[in-house]
This record gives C-alpha cells, structure tokens and sequence, in this order.
C-alpha cells in the first residue's frame, strides 16, 4: 500500500514539474527559468596544466515524451541547450560568438584525481558523459608528456560506452590523437544499440563487458602494479555492474571466493585506488 502510494506521489510530482516548465516556458514574464542548481549535472573535461583559466563542460540534454505524450526536454538541460545553440550557430558562420552567462557552483571531489606520481598506471570507466573528467586527465598526462620528456608515464587505459557509434561517439577525433600520440596506451570502446556487420562475431556492448575480456591485464594493474581505477557515470546501473565484473575478474585471476574479492575492492577504495564519481 505505501509503495503504491509513493508511486503515485511521484507521478503527481512528474506531472507538476512538468506543468512549472510549461507556464516558465511560455510565459512572457519570465525571462529566465528559476532552476535549483542541484537539478543539473555536468562535469569537467579540462586540465588546468594545458587550459590555465579556463573550463570546459559536457552535459547530455535530457529529452523524453510528458504523460499528454508531448516531446520534452528537461529543465535544466533543456534551457542550457537553448543557452548555448547561439554560440554553437555564430561558431559555425564564423561570426564572434555569442557568450551567455550561466552561473555555477563547483562541488569539490578531494579524491576523484590524478595520483600525485605519473609513473602509476590507470585504468579509466567513463560510459557517456561520464567520459569528462578522464579527458581532463588525458589532457594533463599528454602536456606532461611533452614537456617532461625524460620522465616514464604509466599505462592508462579508457574503456568508454555509448549507445551508437554515429550519434554518441564523444571526443572521438580526441582519443584517437592520444592514442596515437602514446598518451592513451589502450581504448576499449562498444556501442550497446549499434549492431555488428553480418558474419562479424558479436562485439562487446558493455563496459564492463571489456573489463572482462582485459581480465588479466586489469588484474595485473589493480593487483601487481598498484595502479588506480576511476569509475564516473550511472550508479543505478553501470557502476553496480563494473563491481560485480571486478569481483569475477579478482576471482577468476587470483582465485579465492567473493568474500575475498570482496574485501580486495574494499582495500582498494581505503588506498584511494578504486575511486568513483557517480549518480543515480
């Protein structure tokens, strides 16, 4: 009974949300939306090392049918969109372009960086937007590349996910320049809707579907190297998923039960060397 009536509390508050947009929307006294900040995500996608002063951001515009089955987007994506398609059109015409003004607040993550020492290995997980931050690192290990030419920079691996490989693919002319310029030593990428070419073996759809091919190298990382595991996107599911792919890789590579497995991830996180930044 309080189950079903908590589902239909939340349908009811859908629907006002819903109808708060419209009237904002449509309204002619109301120039800008009043939106809570905490509605919105996005994250970082830049090095201060390579970008000194300035940020970049990657959000995904949320979009989906109302209960009158009118196309919508969501409220703060929704009205980011429209803020930015100026500056993305006058880019386009070569014009000077249009600069809004979105006011932000940072929400500071003391562990979700890179480790203090470059030599240390890294394995990265960022399906979807997820993807930012790890190209934040990928920026500052190639400028410390080039400028410290002498030094010996660690593995670092990307393993990244989206629906279709035309529509989705983020930063894809980015992560092909690092790997080939050697700052990206591996990229695992799969496409969970995109299917394969006739008489093709079926490909990973997954992230954690690659984790599990790379069994023993991500073993070998975590385990023997001390390296460092990111994890960034959906806690609902993906994140779940990588976990229960990383006790059957410590498992399957080291032997022992999940119980032990267990308590292997759980010393990881106290080191500082399984970090997340997720969502539900």
């Amino acid at each position: 009974m309080e189950q079903l009536m908590y589902a239909r509390l939340q349908k009811l508050v859908f629907h006002f949300e819903e109808l708060w947009f419209s009237f904002l929307t449509h309204s002619p006294y109301c120039s800008n939306p009043l939106i809570p900040p905490s509605f919105l995500i996005f994250f970082h996608c830049s090095s201060n090392l390579l970008q000194l002063g300035k940020m970049s951001f990657i959000f995904n515009v949320l979009e989906f049918a109302s209960h009158q089955g009118e196309q919508r987007r969501g409220i703060c994506t929704g009205w980011l969109a429209e803020q930015v398609a100026p500056l993305l059109q006058s880019s386009m015409r070569n014009q000077t372009p249009f600069r809004p003004k979105i006011f932000i607040s940072s929400r500071p993550v003391n562990t979700f960086h890179l480790p203090e020492d470059p030599s240390v290995p890294l394995l990265m997980v960022g399906p979807g937007t997820g993807i930012a931050p790890f190209m934040g690192f990928l920026q500052h290990r190639e400028k410390l590349q080039e400028d410290y030419k002498e030094w010996t920079l660690g593995e670092t691996w990307l393993f990244f996910g989206c629906r279709s490989e035309a529509k989705d693919y983020l930063f894809q002319d980015e992560l092909r320049h690092f790997v080939e310029k050697g700052t990206l030593t591996q990229l695992k990428v799969c496409f969970s809707r995109d299917s394969p070419a006739p008489a093709q073996p079926a490909a990973p759809k997954y992230v954690q579907d690659h984790l599990r091919l790379c069994s023993k190298d991500v073993a070998r990382i975590l385990l023997e190297e001390k390296g460092y595991l990111y994890v960034c996107g959906d806690a609902k599911n993906m994140a779940k998923d990588v976990n229960d792919t990383l006790v059957d890789i410590i498992i399957a590579e080291r032997g022992g039960d999940k119980l032990g497995a267990l308590k292997i991830l759980a010393a990881l996180r106290d080191e500082k060397r399984y970090l997340q930044d997720i969502w539900a």
